[in-house]
């Protein structure tokens, strides 16, 4: 055993520790490895061996998988690499890129205003972002194409939250939006860039937040430059609404976005290994970003994806040595900006799933929790074409709660979990859910952009599969 890795598990035996609470409904997680609680270890045995043929099969790099119910873990395994060139083994305390599972962090911190008062769901955004007063709607008619036209109603706290606001991302905008975004820069933070110009060895990665000194300066030109795809409340577009609510947060806290979060959240529930920028000391546990050169097509039509290396599902984009995440950023993107461990993410969402007490400390209220949780789309919204379409991952049977997806018919929506289980999953295939009838929560942490592959399918058939009570 190397120094290196002596060094890794004597942090990990150290966070484990450190992270370990008090047991019953109101305690932190208990990372003591315990199999009695209604699970079966032989089954649970057959994860990682059903996961690795990902593996074996040079699909996806390695994977972090982590499962814990009644409050104390039942699983935790890491198998496969961090850098897949090297064969450097994936540690269980390796930092991921989670991009979108940003958005639930970003929907806690919004149900932490809620509690005290600070905003109410059906604010306008303008109270907070004045650019957003005069905001416009890019539509179509008979007669005339990319009408621009007045908002019916302003823009709310709740359409952010729920992906209703008419905010896209690139890859979801039609294209004279998507033109607006290029031609602004409107990416707040790292994203994928000069996709054609790309070739071996380089990093896709490129800073967003150029010329944007925060993330309200980003909002605002947001707000000043681009129309909205929709009229606000019509039909779920999924985008940077969520960015934009973190400038919200920013303003109405007197905090920066990074600031609250590692105070109401991160700090009292020792999440010590989540952040926007990866501190030096823990660089060498951050992985590489892979894609995949056909699925990372499906997003960014333009990708010349016949282009690239000999591998035809693992393409280096991210080297972690010299990755965006370790330079300082200003621009603190609650919508997909934050690097975080399994551990870490675990810890957030059992909290969650104990009403909201993490660590022995109360970060939200049970009803706040339900809130969130609870699908908030109508049945037309949720009926509508682009919902249900090629456009959107959700297929039927499923809801939008706030930043969180919601499980409404387990069986139309084709999940092992039950009626209120809510989840999301981040560009880099990382996933999470809680099933609060089941009182289980589960972490998969993997690093392959536009991944095709069915692993949190395979881990969520796996995980119920153990449940023997």
């Amino acid at each position: 055993m190397n120094s290196e890795t002596t060094m890794t598990k004597k942090i990990l035996l150290t966070l484990i520790a450190l992270t370990t609470g008090i047991t019953g409904c109101d305690s932190s997680i208990d990372n003591t490895m315990d199999i009695s609680h209604g699970m079966s270890e032989e089954r649970l045995k057959q994860i990682k061996p059903n996961l690795k043929k990902y593996i074996d099969e040079e699909k996806l790099p390695g994977m972090v998988t982590a499962v814990a119910r009644r409050g104390k873990i039942v699983h935790f395994e890491s198998f496969g690499y961090s850098n897949y060139e090297k064969r450097k083994p994936l540690e269980k305390d390796a930092l991921f890129r989670i991009y979108s599972m940003t958005k639930p962090v970003t929907g806690v911190a919004l149900m932490i205003m809620l509690e005290e008062g600070k905003l109410r769901l059906e604010d306008p955004v303008s109270n907070y972002i004045p650019e957003f007063e005069d905001i416009r709607v890019l539509s179509s008619s008979k007669e005339k194409s990319n009408l621009l036209q007045s908002a019916r109603r302003p823009v709310t706290i709740r359409d952010l939250a729920t992906h209703t606001s008419g905010i896209a991302y690139t890859f979801s905008a039609n294209n004279e939006i998507r033109k607006i975004y290029n031609r602004h820069g409107l990416s707040p933070y790292y994203f994928v860039d000069n996709l054609n110009s790309y070739s071996k060895g380089e990093s896709l990665l490129t800073a967003g937040s150029k010329g944007f000194d925060d993330i309200c300066s980003f909002s605002e030109k947001l707000a000043s430059q681009a129309p909205l795809m929709h009229q606000p409340g019509d039909r779920y577009t999924y985008g940077m609404g969520i960015d934009v609510l973190g400038c919200v947060i920013a303003r109405v806290s007197g905090l920066s976005f990074a600031k609250f979060l590692k105070r109401r959240i991160f700090d009292p529930l020792n999440m010590n290994d989540t952040f926007f920028q990866v501190p030096k000391e823990k660089a060498h546990r951050f992985t590489n970003l892979y894609a995949n050169p056909q699925g990372l097509k499906s997003y960014f039509p333009e990708f010349d994806a016949e282009s690239l290396q000999e591998s035809p599902h693992l393409v280096l984009v991210d080297d972690a040595s010299t990755s965006p995440f370790l330079s300082a950023t200003t621009v603190f993107d609650g919508g997909s900006g934050l690097v975080s461990s399994a551990l870490d993410y675990l810890t957030f969402i059992q909290m969650l799933e104990n009403d909201g007490v993490g660590n022995g400390v109360r970060i939200l209220g049970r009803k706040s929790i339900e809130l969130m949780s609870n699908n908030h789309l109508s049945i037309e919204t949720r009926n509508n074409s682009e919902y249900t379409g090629t456009g959107s991952s959700f297929p039927a049977g499923i809801g939008i709660g706030l930043t969180v997806g919601v499980t409404l018919d387990p069986a139309l929506a084709g999940r092992y979990g039950t009626q209120g289980q809510y989840f999301w999953g981040g560009a880099a295939a990382t996933d999470f859910w809680i099933d609060p009838e089941e009182d289980l929560v589960a972490v998969l942490m993997t690093q392959v952009l536009g991944s095709p592959w069915p692993a949190t399918q395979d881990f969520e058939a796996l995980v119920y599969a153990a449940i023997n009570d």
